[in-house]
């Protein structure tokens, strides 16, 4: 019997991984983003857009885009939802701001940077945004208008889905 419930908790731990990275392919002319499975992804630039960094009333940090000479990528990523589940809807964004003059960037030092994850979901105590400290962006020019991003980061506070993104983008 005691094997059977070692046997169990190892095929529980193994089957709950999670794919974590978030990649573009691009297909002739056309950059497709890949997204865990049973969700969808989305990626925006907001032009002329900045993070404001805000407190609400319980002291927790969040950022608001409001009009600025930077530019903001948002990067979202939303769990297909159970319909049988009232409570089973999972969302997670991120939001970098970057120079739109020159976006170019490499740097492990996220403290410094405007980078901030949000995780929304019915987990008590577990939602909200979260600052990235920890990891490691890097932005460079690929054409005369595409860039590409890639961000590797860690959040401690919360689990998460989406550790990593590698996509390309263009700037008109």
């Amino acid at each position: 019997m005691k094997y059977f419930y070692a046997f169990y908790l190892i095929i529980c731990f193994v089957s709950c991984k999670a794919k974590s990275n978030l990649t573009s392919e691009k297909t002739g002319d056309v950059t497709t983003m890949l997204c865990p499975e049973d969700g969808v992804c989305t990626f925006e630039i907001l032009e002329n857009s900045a993070l404001k960094n805000k407190t609400d009333h319980l002291g927790s940090i969040y950022p608001e885009i409001v009009p600025g000479n930077t530019l903001v990528a948002k990067f979202e990523y939303k769990k297909n939802n159970d319909i049988n589940l009232q409570d089973s809807s999972y969302r997670e964004e991120l939001y970098i701001e970057l120079d739109k003059n020159n976006p170019e960037i490499e740097t492990e030092n996220l403290k410094n940077e405007n980078l901030f994850f949000a995780r929304w979901c019915y987990c008590k105590g577990q939602t909200g945004f979260y600052k990235i400290n920890k990891g490691k962006l890097k932005v460079i020019k690929i054409s005369e208008k595409d860039y590409q991003i890639n961000l590797s980061f860690i959040i401690d506070e919360v689990p998460q889905i989406i550790n990593k993104i590698n996509y390309n983008f263009s700037l008109q």
